[in-house]
Order: C-alpha cells, then sequence, then structure tokens
C-alpha cells in the first residue's frame, strides 16, 4: 500500500453533474432495451418517446457539463500517477464526451428520418428529416453501435475506478465521490 496522497477533488457543481448524468445514462440503457421489446402499440411509444424526451435532456445536461469544464479546470492529478493512466484517463473522458455527443445527435436524427415527430416531454422539436428507410436504419445503426461502444467506456471507466481503489489509491475515488 502506497502511502496517503492528498489530491484535490472537483467542485460541488462538476460532481453532481457528473453522477446526474451517469444515472441518467444507465436508465437510458435500461429504457432503450425495455422499449425495443415491446409490440408496435402506444405502450411502446410512450417509452420511446420517455427515451427521446430523456436523451435529449441528456444532452442538454452534456452542455452544461462541458460549459462548466471549460470554465473550471478539473483538479490536478497526482504526480505520482503512471504516465500511461493519465494519458488513458483523458482519452477515456474525451471519448465520452464524444459519445455523448453522437448518441443523441443520431438518435434524433433517426428519428427524424423514421416518419414520427420528435418531442421534449410534449414539446414538438423541428424535423431535421422525411420519413426515408434507409437514412433511419443507417442513423438506428449509429445510435446502437456508440451506445455499445459507450459501454465498453463505462466498463473501463468503472475497472479504472475499481483498478485505483485496489491499489490503495482511494483518494482518487474521492475526488468525484460527493459523501
Amino acid at each position: 500500500m502506497r502511502g496517503a496522497v492528498t489530491v484535490e477533488r472537483y467542485t460541488r457543481t462538476a460532481m453532481l453533474l457528473h453522477w446526474l448524468m451517469a444515472a441518467l445514462v444507465i436508465v437510458m440503457y435500461g429504457l432503450g432495451w425495455f422499449m425495443v421489446e415491446l409490440a408496435q402499440g402506444p405502450q411502446r411509444g410512450y417509452y420511446f418517446a420517455l427515451h427521446k424526451s430523456l436523451g435529449l435532456s441528456l444532452f442538454g445536461l452534456l452542455c452544461v457539463r462541458a460549459w462548466w469544464r471549460l470554465r473550471h479546470a478539473p483538479p490536478a492529478l497526482p504526480d505520482t500517477l503512471a504516465r500511461w493512466r493519465v494519458t488513458l484517463a483523458r482519452s477515456v473522458h474525451l471519448a465520452f464526451y464524444a459519445l455523448l455527443v453522437i448518441q443523441p445527435v443520431s438518435g434524433y436524427l433517426s428519428s427524424s428520418f423514421s416518419g414520427y415527430s420528435t418531442h421534449w416531454f410534449g414539446v414538438p422539436l423541428p424535423q431535421w428529416g422525411w420519413r426515408d428507410a434507409p437514412l433511419n436504419e443507417l442513423f438506428t445503426e449509429i445510435h446502437v453501435v456508440t451506445s455499445l461502444a459507450l459501454l465498453l467506456l463505462l466498463a473501463a471507466h468503472v475497472l479504472g475506478v475499481l483498478s485505483h481503489l485496489l491499489a490503495g489509491e482511494s483518494a482518487m475515488f474521492r475526488r468525484m465521490w460527493p459523501w
């Protein structure tokens, strides 16, 4: 076990946005897997509309989080952290941002080319497309593939957190843990 390392913590706002988005991503996965198994009908339509609304809300939170991040530098990483771990952590976080942009954009475009309108909790949004099955399928595939990539990235992130905890680096974990 290494000696105690003191590390700076993220701001309360950054923690709130992180954990709120994490919870919403988990809800989105559960909802997404549940809704695609439903038969055509009002119940399926309700869950698709909810998925779209929550996805757009998640995108809004991502924009707020990116704005916050640009104005508040993250806490410095300890000098004792191996360079490859720093590079990996930064790469994973950058990939998170990229995938969390691609996900809602591809979902919105898929919806726009499906022939169904998109609403945000009942508020109609502009359609960017027309009924076009091949384009709908293309954006649906992008949505599915990036959701799988996001799931793998999430697993890598959790494994990274666990690796810090198992290495006795609990201070690294506490950087983002609000309690």
